[in-house]
């Protein structure tokens, strides 16, 4: 329990002091003293720590010690709705014996209320079944009366009606003759006129207007009368209140928050605490300062409404009441919990984060929305979070347990989570729009999905006008030729190279958009599409405006950016914003970046001082890590040895790489691990496990040694079987069309696939020429050896330099007529002796069934018997 009450608290105590003093322990989140409606101090209040170990050590600290030579209670404060709680005692718990002591008489009165309430319904009611009954004998006695009906639709009314006024009529007739004869006399009389003696003046006033002679007294007197309703007009103010006000605010104080509204008048009551008056003297001044309203004055956050007077009771208590029923209506309408899954939590602490709301909610079910305000001026939470389970069900169970409970000190209050707004009204406008229109409707809906975008893609006219700007061109001559789709190929390519170079510098890890990520980052954004040369204070400029910024890395080329939130919650703002909107005439493409892009941590907080030399450091150390990198690459280039291969099956669909090479590492060094993985059809861009998987070592007595030792060992639960593979390298179903396979060179030959077909020969000849000189380029045929070819083709060069510079500059982002090249290392050709080695393993390794495995066994047992006899 990380909340503390404290009794026996001095009468001067107040929330700073006490904060101060309980800080010694820990972060305090939050402190309250409790006062009575009158302003009584109840000399108790509760302190709330960030942790329960601070709370613990508080309560060992402060418990039985003293403040202002008062000794204190520290006690862990009860839940809400304990039973275990210890019964009230204090005389201002309604519950307590106390209470009921001292307000002894009130509640005899409430009671005798209660019971003269409940006598007189019963009486009404009981009349009310009596007229009923009346009307019911009336109706079956006159239903068949002709006259009786002909009467009925004269009046166009029923008969129940008719016999109720008749009854009341009936009693109370004198009196209505009587207020009619009053009525009747007012109207006749008209508007009272005017008199000096009935003229609301004071004496003084009213012997001044005998004493002017000369004029006529009806005249003097409007005189009079205008002139004090001036006078009166001038004196009055428009006023405010101002509620949850600390008990120790001073004028001052007021003054200044309102300073620039300019206040006549601040009445604080000087025995009420809590609450004060600031009158203004226009009203276009008050309706100004009603903007102070839910701000903060010391600690407290402030309501600040519209004050009226005391004359206007009746119509504050109808405009009250109105505004419960406006809320009521609204409540009417609006989604439960069960039937929405949102859940609106309120009074959090301010050091509260999205990872631990996420992580406390998820107990209940899967959460696929976490949302924590952070205010733009104070950079600090709200107060309050939006979290959206994906199974309503598992959102009802955690507004269960969770409602009251204790977080960070505070005390959690949970309520049902409003829909977001929809779009109703501009989806009626657009029915008849243009396709434009819907098309950009449905891309904005649809932003916020997973995506695997390519890093380094740009756009041909993009590629095109930064050819024309390297090489002092037109984009004409770029765009004009017969090798124009070669030219744009090979342009791309070495801007993706200067890019790529770009970025790494930076701390932004590529490996990790080559892949489907595992874990979508919150704060990072990839922003594409951009212009050619957008700066990178354009960027700042359109993002800033939705939230606190950390680093911005845009390449030289200025098409493909990465924009770093400080906070979640604006991250998602700025995405929902701007997805799909125009920059420069050309869409936004947001995506979620990976959760490991960068390889440093998010810089939170940058220092004025000292960043040239932080930059020359940092680029000093990147230098240092390639070399590092290079030389481990350069270790690293022994080729594993053939037959070098495990099948795993029998794996559990849990079970990662990293597991599956801590148990296989103490049979020798592993080159690779590899999981058969599939597309998740539940969520976009996910991978599952198959089940079985490949692990190579670099010596083959690793694999004599992981055959003998963990053949049927147990991996996560699972037993595992295995068996020598003679795949080289196992690759995963889900990344066939994804990823390009560099990491080992093979050979001299590349298989280049994803070739559209209206390349040609030539042209493919024309682009792997660059890079060295080529031995062969093989584009196969379709089966019938007519028309276009097959969309893969065989590279091999002389060299494997060659082949090695052609696939790190060509393997990255090069598309051809808009189709990106997919590289890979091919496989050598086959030996006879590789061919006769596969052959014999097919047959030799072959399981038989479980009928011929058992008759073998028979065979042996019988075969040893006749040898022994």
């Amino acid at each position: 329990m990380s909340r503390l009450i404290v009794k026996n608290l001095p009468n001067n105590v107040t929330c700073e002091s006490l904060k101060e003093h309980f800080s010694q322990k820990g972060v305090v989140t939050d402190v309250q003293l409790k006062y009575t409606k009158k302003g009584e101090f109840r000399h108790f209040g509760f302190v709330g720590y960030q942790s329960e170990e601070q709370a613990k050590e508080a309560i060992e600290y402060f418990n039985n010690t003293y403040i202002r030579s008062v000794r204190i209670e520290v006690q862990p404060c009860s839940e809400l709705g304990d039973a275990s709680k210890p019964k009230s005692w204090s005389k201002y718990a309604p519950d307590s014996s106390a209470y009921k002591k001292l307000h002894k008489d009130e509640l005899e009165a409430k009671a005798r209320e209660e019971k003269e309430a409940r006598k007189k319904k019963k009486k009404e009611a009981k009349f009310k079944n009596k007229t009923e009954e009346m009307i019911s004998e009336k109706m079956k006695k006159h239903k068949n009366d002709p006259l009786f009906l002909e009467y009925l639709e004269a009046h166009g009314k029923d008969a129940s009606n008719i016999l109720e006024k008749l009854k009341v009529s009936e009693d109370s007739g004198v009196e209505d003759e009587g207020e009619d004869n009053k009525e009747g006399e007012g109207e006749e009389g008209g508007e009272k006129e005017v008199t000096a003696a009935t003229a609301e003046i004071s004496d003084l006033d009213y012997l001044k207007l005998k004493m002017k002679p000369g004029a006529d007294e009806k005249e003097k007197l409007k005189e009079l009368v205008q002139q004090k309703s001036k006078e009166q007009e001038k004196a009055k103010y428009y006023t405010v209140k101002i509620s949850e006000l600390p008990y120790n605010v001073k004028k001052p104080e007021l003054k200044e928050l309102f300073r620039a509204y300019h206040p006549t008048s601040i009445r604080l009551p000087p025995k009420k605490k809590g609450f004060a008056y600031i009158g203004f003297k226009t009203e276009q001044n008050m309706r100004q300062a009603l903007s102070k309203n839910k701000s903060f004055v010391g600690n407290k956050q402030i309501l600040v409404k519209e004050f009226k007077g005391e004359g206007d009771k009746e119509e504050t208590k109808e405009e009250k009441r109105l505004r419960w029923k406006r809320q009521e209506e609204a409540l009417m309408q609006e989604e439960n919990i069960g039937e929405s899954g949102r859940i609106f939590a309120r009074n959090l602490a301010y050091t509260v984060i999205e990872e631990e709301l996420e992580q406390m909610f998820s107990k209940y079910g899967p959460v696929t929305e976490v949302t924590v305000p952070v205010d733009r001026n104070t950079r600090q939470t709200k107060g309050f979070a939006h979290i959206t389970f994906l199974m309503p069900e598992h959102a009802v169970k955690a507004h269960m347990e969770l409602d009251g409970k204790i977080l960070h000190g505070r005390m959690l209050h949970l309520l049902p989570g409003k829909a977001k707004p929809s779009n109703e009204g501009e989806e009626g406008e657009q029915e008849g729009g243009q396709y434009k229109q819907k098309k950009a409707k449905k891309q904005k809906e649809t932003a916020t999905h997973s995506y695997n975008w390519n890093t380094l893609f740009m756009g041909q006219n993009a590629v095109a006008d930064l050819i024309a700007q390297n090489y002092n061109t037109t984009k004409e001559k770029v765009l004009m030729g017969d090798d124009t789709a070669v030219r744009l190929a090979l342009g791309e390519t070495q801007i993706v190279a200067e890019t790529r170079e770009f970025l790494e510098d930076n701390g932004v890890k590529l490996e990790a958009f080559n892949q489907a990520p595992k874990h979508r980052s919150k704060t990072v954004l990839l922003v594409k599409n951009l212009p050619v040369n957008t700066t990178a204070a354009e960027i700042r400029d359109m993002f800033a405006k939705h939230g606190e910024l950390g680093r911005i890395v845009l390449p030289p080329s200025g098409v493909t950016g990465i924009v770093e939130f400080l906070e979640p919650s604006e991250a998602r703002a700025a995405f929902v914003k701007l997805a799909y909107t125009k920059f420069k005439n050309l869409p936004l493409y947001l995506e979620w970046a990976p959760d490991d892009a960068f390889t440093s941590s998010s810089v939170a907080a940058k220092k004025s001082t000292g960043d040239k030399e932080d930059v020359a450091e940092n680029g000093d150390s990147v230098k240092k890590e390639d070399k590092k990198m290079e030389d481990v690459e350069d270790e690293e280039e022994d080729e594993p040895e053939p037959d070098t291969t495990l099948f795993i099956k029998n794996l559990n669909f849990s079970t990662n790489e990293e597991t599956i090479k801590d148990h296989f590492s103490k049979c020798g060094k592993i080159s690779s691990v590899t999981i058969a993985r599939k597309k998740d059809p539940a969520t976009a861009g996910a991978l599952l496990s198959m089940g079985y998987g490949f692990v190579q070592f670099y010596k083959k007595k690793s694999v004599d040694q992981a055959l003998k030792l963990l053949q049927q060992s147990l991996l996560d639960g699972h037993s595992l079987e295995l068996k020598r593979s003679n795949k080289t390298m196992a690759v995963n179903v889900a990344d066939v069309r994804k990823k390009t396979n560099v990491e080992k060179q093979t050979g001299v030959k590349i298989l280049v696939r994803n070739i559209p077909f209206q390349a040609t020969q030539k042209e493919i000849d024309q682009l792997f020429r660059v890079y060295g000189e080529i031995k062969s380029l093989r584009l196969p045929k379709k089966m019938v050896g007519t028309g276009p070819h097959r969309g893969f083709c065989f590279v091999e060069y002389l060299s494997k330099n060659d082949a090695k510079r052609a696939m790190k500059a060509l393997c990255q982002s090069t598309h051809l007529y808009g189709r990106r090249l997919v590289l890979e290392w091919a496989r050598g050709e086959d030996t006879v002796d590789d061919i006769r080695k596969r052959t014999a393993d097919n047959f030799l390794t072959k399981e038989p069934s479980h009928h011929k495995r058992q008759k073998a066994t028979a065979d042996l047992e019988i075969g040893d018997k006749e040898e022994d006899d």
